[in-house]
């Protein structure tokens, strides 16, 4: 048996997104777990109009992808190409 110290690495996307006002904290993170995502707010008011700023973390970056088309919609104008260099890996 072969013991390693190893850890194994698992990638992980990252977008911010600001969110609207309306939306109630529980919303969004309700949100973001339906999309296999996690969620943390940054600021209660952020710098796009004064809505709040989300930081959304997934290990999926398909999932992440399908989380931003849901905010942006589906005519947002990136490509997959764009997405790529608009989420962080970390």
């Amino acid at each position: 048996m072969i013991l390693s110290n190893e850890k194994e690495y698992i990638m992980t996307y990252t977008v911010e997104l600001d969110i609207s006002h309306e939306a109630a904290h529980d919303e969004v993170v309700r949100f973001a777990i339906e999309h296999g995502c996690t969620t943390q707010l940054i600021t209660a008011n952020g710098p796009a109009g004064g809505n709040p700023l989300y930081l959304f973390k997934s290990e999926s970056f398909d999932m992440l992808q399908e989380l931003y088309e849901q905010v942006m919609g589906h005519g947002h104008g990136f490509d997959e190409e764009e997405l790529k260099t608009m989420f962080v890996e970390v």
